[in-house]
């Protein structure tokens, strides 16, 4: 058996090293191919859960709210007259430059002031004095600490609750004029879910 010369060893051993680097190019390679797959798996299952839950969230909720025209975003001073409102209560138009802090009221606001607050992208909630303790209590339940909420009692509301956002309103009497029912209270929270936030102002306090 002929045995090697240097130089054959080296070319040998070149050879060698050249494949070896070859083998672990393709595995790196393969191995960024695999990484970028798993990748796409997780993204794609990712966003598919999360349409999958959005679509089911939406599915299940049910607005009643009604879109009422925009009357603009002018600005009067306080005790000055406007023409009407389209609606009642209005969710839009002319208000003063002032609004109104978040919270419950025992008492009226002005509905001027608290137009600038829907405005801000507040909810407004206001209830006819016909409402019951329980009522009450139930709709005052749904202001939280730094919510963009405000709930008072409104005299000239025709039902005797009104939810209210900047260009949309729902208003309904309650099947029991003792409580809330568990419809009720979803149809409140399904209505500060879908348009708390949402006016042309959002970023203002």
């Amino acid at each position: 058996m002929n045995e090697l010369s240097p130089k054959e060893i080296y070319e040998q051993k070149k050879k060698e090293k050249l494949v070896s680097e070859k083998k672990s190019k393709q595995f790196g390679k393969f191995k960024k191919i695999l990484i970028w797959l798993i990748a796409v798996l997780v993204i794609g299952g990712g966003i598919y859960w999360f349409t999958k839950r959005s679509q089911e969230k939406a599915a299940s909720i049910k607005i009643y709210a009604i879109e009422i025209p925009d009357q603009g975003r002018n600005h009067i001073n306080v005790g000055a007259t406007h023409p009407d409102y389209n609606s009642n209560p209005p969710t839009s138009g002319w208000h003063y430059e002032d609004w109104e802090t978040k919270g419950v009221y025992k008492e009226q606001q002005p509905d001027e002031g608290l137009i600038h607050n829907l405005e801000h992208g507040y909810i407004w909630i206001s209830y006819y004095s016909s409402a019951s303790p329980e009522v009450i209590k139930q709709l005052e339940s749904f202001y939280g600490l730094g919510k963009k909420i405000i709930i008072e009692p409104r005299k000239e509301n025709d039902k005797i609750i009104a939810l209210a956002a900047w260009g949309w309103l729902d208003k309904f009497d309650p099947e029991s004029g003792d409580s809330l029912n568990e419809t009720e209270l979803k149809r409140i929270q399904d209505f500060i879910d879908a348009y708390i936030n949402q006016g042309p102002e959002p970023n203002a306090p």
